[in-house]
């Protein structure tokens, strides 16, 4: 079975950076995961918008939102892509990033059964921590998702931020497992934020790792396996 892992929080909370580590730890424990966000999404929708009505261009070779349409859009297009992962790779790990300034509205777009069985990670990091984030990795790029994001988002889009509210949100709305959800502070070092996000993370795999465990063994053990648990 799919693993789908949401990392949320604001641009240059770290999501990118996290998700690299997370996806190698994966890998390193002999499973396999696969990264997606709608950044790119948008960056396509982006280039077919000729015209510029919904977009614009911003400093840095990069681009705003001016019609918020498009958001939702990339994030109904965004389970789309993860529902062709979970169908062509049902046993990875799905790293699923995105930001928005509204997760309950956020949430609407995905579809119940999609989000039931998921878990949650919310990155709180203050804004002008971001923004620095973002002028560093524009001033030194190193991967393709180094990408920058303008003042003018972060004042119209961004200047509030219901992330707090997330694991509310995911529970009484969702019935989301609150063992699912860990919202970390990500403001000090890369190596702090991994520290405190280790046990989840661990959880998260090792569950996954029985599962696969268990799909291997003989029919009449599977059985045992599933067992739902105490």
């Amino acid at each position: 079975m799919t693993v789908k892992l949401f990392i949320l929080g604001l641009p240059g909370s770290g999501k990118s950076t996290i998700a690299r580590k997370i996806a190698k730890n994966i890998d390193n424990r002999g499973l396999e995961s696969i990264r997606i966000n709608d950044y790119f999404i948008l960056e396509q929708m982006n280039r077919d918008d000729i015209e510029c009505k919904q977009f614009q261009p911003a400093d840095r070779g990069g681009f705003d939102v001016i019609d918020l349409t498009v958001i939702d859009t990339a994030l109904k297009k965004l389970e789309q892509s993860a529902q062709y992962l979970m169908s062509y790779k049902p046993e990875s790990v799905i790293l699923i990033e995105f930001a928005r300034n509204d997760y309950r509205k956020a949430f609407k777009l995905f579809s119940d059964a999609f989000l039931r069985d998921a878990y949650f990670l919310y990155l709180q990091t203050e804004i002008e921590t971001c923004k620095q984030r973002i002028r560093n990795r524009i001033d030194n790029p190193i991967y393709n998702d180094d990408y920058y994001v303008s003042e003018y988002i972060f004042d119209t889009y961004y200047h509030k931020d219901n992330g707090k509210c997330l694991s509310q949100i995911l529970i009484s709305e969702y019935g989301i497992d609150k063992q699912h959800l860990r919202g970390i502070d990500n403001n000090s070092s890369l190596e702090e934020a991994l520290r405190k996000l280790s046990p989840f993370l661990d959880m998260v795999i090792d569950l996954k790792s029985a599962d696969q465990n268990a799909l291997a063994q003989p029919e009449g053990r599977i059985q045992k396996c599933l067992l739902p648990m105490p």
